[in-house]
């Protein structure tokens, strides 16, 4: 029996050793060096399954928010704000407003960063529809730009996370016998991945997650901070739940209305909160 007790205690001691040691080499969790302020569930309101994917969203209505087609470049949906009365149709011709997106980036960057590297001025353009002013957003650092219909500056913001210059490693190959491409190296952090204006606010969707949440909270949403275009300054942030199998491949607000497209899901929440309230 003695022998008994002390395989027991040994078994014990030993099961308890492992569970310390795993605890300690595991990875610890990534630290990005920014904290968020008041982070505010959504309220899921409706949901809609779309025949297909690859659809984006290209204009918002008085009534009506409507989607083009990466794929199919003349299918076209539209459905109102509460995703009822939808009706899927064909254009003439293809939408333009991805060309004139392309064709406003190309200008800001030349404005903004001239001579500049061209991989770490890289991101993306979002118009202020109500205004025809816009914001560019770097996706490899923490800025955005809110220019008017001139491309005069503004006001600039800093996102609160802590990557002021683009992570990059450049490198480059051969094309044919004289020419030699710049390339990236390997791929680049991303801090940035799509952004939205509306009522004097904007909302970006970030790719970090902050010191003061955990991953699990991070990796189940998908976060948005949110900042005042007249000040630069953060306001809040939001947390919109995951798809379990689709990503989020754009979105849109109006007023306390977002609405975000899962590939082929259009789901709509109501914005809560109290800075949300005040900003509205």
């Amino acid at each position: 029996m003695k022998n008994l007790y002390i395989t027991l205690s040994l078994v014990i001691s030993l099961s308890i050793a492992a569970v310390v040691t795993l605890y300690y080499i595991q990875p610890k969790p990534q630290k990005n060096g920014f904290k968020r302020g008041h982070r505010y569930a959504v309220q899921k309101l409706d949901a809609l399954e779309l025949n297909f994917g690859s659809w984006y969203i290209t204009w918002q209505g008085e009534s009506r928010i409507y989607l083009s087609n990466y794929r199919a470049l003349l299918a076209l949906f539209s459905c109102d704000y509460n995703l009822q009365d939808s009706v899927y149709g064909r254009l003439s011709f293809a939408d333009g407003s991805r060309l004139r997106r392309d064709a406003l980036k190309a200008q800001i960057v030349r404005k903004l960063n001239p001579g500049e590297d061209v991989f770490k001025t890289d991101g993306f353009v979002n118009l202020d529809e109500s205004t025809g002013r816009m914001v560019y957003t770097y996706y490899y650092r923490n800025a955005f730009v809110y220019l008017d219909t001139g491309f005069n500056v503004l006001s600039t913001g800093r996102l609160i996370d802590t990557n002021s210059v683009a992570k990059i490693e450049l490198g480059t190959y051969k094309a044919g016998s004289n020419k030699t491409i710049l390339t990236m190296a390997k791929p680049a952090l991303v801090v940035n991945k799509k952004g939205y204006v509306d009522g004097g606010y904007f909302y970006n969707h970030t790719a970090l997650a902050a010191d003061n949440e955990s991953p699990d909270d991070f990796n189940r949403h998908e976060v948005f901070d949110v900042y005042r275009l007249d000040t630069g300054q953060y306001s809040y942030s939001l947390y919109v739940p995951r798809h379990p199998k689709m990503q989020l491949t754009d979105f849109a607000v109006r007023g306390n209305l977002l609405i975000a497209l899962f590939d082929r899901y259009l789901v709509s929440y109501q914005l809560t909160g109290k800075e949300v309230r005040q900003a509205r």
